[in-house]
Parts: C-alpha cells; sequence; structure tokens
C-alpha cells in the first residue's frame, strides 16, 4: 500500500487507514543514521495524496532540524562559589555529552545560562548535582540540563572557616551602614 517503504527514505514502520469520516490517514517512523521520526496524520482525499504528505513529513523533518551538541562530557562551563570549604569555587561540569535536536535555522541562535543557589556549602562530592545548565532555542521551551561537581571540595578549616565568616559579617555591616 505504501511504496515509500523502498524509496531509500528510512521509512520502516506504519499503518494506514481510512474512513469516510476522517479520510486517508498513516501513522509512520522513517530512521535516518540515528534520528528517527515519528509521524500521524489524517484528513487526506485519497492514497495518493497520503504517499505525497509522507514524503514531505519526512524530507522536511530530516532536513528541517538538526543535531547540535549542547555540552561535552567533563566540559567546565562555569565556577560556582563554595561556602567554608577549603577551596573558594568548584568547577561545574557535564555529566555526560548532551546533544538537542533545534530548528537548523535557529543553531546560531541557542543560548545558555547556569542557574544554581550558592554559594554552595562544603562538603561536596565529585559528581555531586549542584547547578543546572537552562538551554534556550527561539520558538522552542527551553532545555534543562545537570551540571555536577567537577571535583572534590573538603571543608574548610580553621582559617577558611574564619574567612567566610568575616566575609558574612563585612556584607551585614556594609548594608547596615548604607
Amino acid at each position: 500500500r505504501v511504496p515509500l517503504l523502498g524509496a531509500g527514505l528510512g521509512l520502516d514502520g506504519l499503518k494506514t487507514g481510512h474512513t469516510n469520516e476522517a479520510g486517508y490517514a498513516l501513522t509512520g517512523s522513517a530512521v535516518q543514521g540515528d534520528r528517527r521520526v515519528i509521524f500521524v496524520f489524517s484528513g487526506l482525499d485519497s492514497e495518493r495524496a497520503r504517499l505525497e504528505e509522507a514524503e514531505r513529513i519526512i524530507n522536511w523533518s530530516f532536513r528541517q532540524f538538526a543535531e547540535h551538541r549542547v555540552v561535552n562530557e567533563g566540559q567546565v562551563l562555569a565556577e560556582a562559589a563554595v561556602w567554608m570549604g577549603a577551596e573558594n569555587t568548584v568547577p561545574l561540569t557535564a555529566p555526560r555529552d548532551h546533544d538537542i535536536l533545534v530548528p537548523v535555522f535557529t543553531e546560531d541562535q541557542i543560548t545558555a545560562r547556569v542557574v544554581y543557589d550558592g554559594p554552595v556549602a562544603a562538603p561536596i562530592a565529585e559528581g555531586q548535582e549542584l547547578a543546572r545548565l537552562i538551554v534556550s532555542v527561539p520558538g522552542m521551551p527551553d532545555f534543562e540540563l545537570p551540571l555536577v561537581a567537577g571535583r572534590a571540595v573538603a571543608e574548610g578549616g580553621f582559617v577558611p572557616r574564619m574567612r567566610s565568616a568575616a566575609i558574612v559579617l563585612a556584607g551585614h555591616l556594609g548594608l547596615m551602614i548604607q
């Protein structure tokens, strides 16, 4: 019923249908490389229209969207301030590679920001989730990806703890003076 199965478009699964109320319909999937597209449509007036629409959807979806690497595993994206730690900061890294599918015309408009509640209290374990990477693509909802501590940070000794207390005290005194 669907000659596209052997047409080299990657169509590999489908269910055709027709009723007088819904017209000609198709539920299908296609694979090209490591991407799969699943689609459903109905309301067409002929088998030929159904065939042409399936071909248009497959071609459009593989041409108009591209995978974009957002982060690489271990990539340092920011530094988080550390509270009462042996170190003042901890690197925020991606726990794994992460790709997203985006419209090809927006690839150069992708933006990202790191969000975390800080400073982060020590001790901190390597790999501990500390932040989120918010990725914005025009016309799409934001994506949120976890960021983790790139290394462990031990609780600070006497000097780092006193330094942290002094910073807080100075901040409060500064607010009271103004």
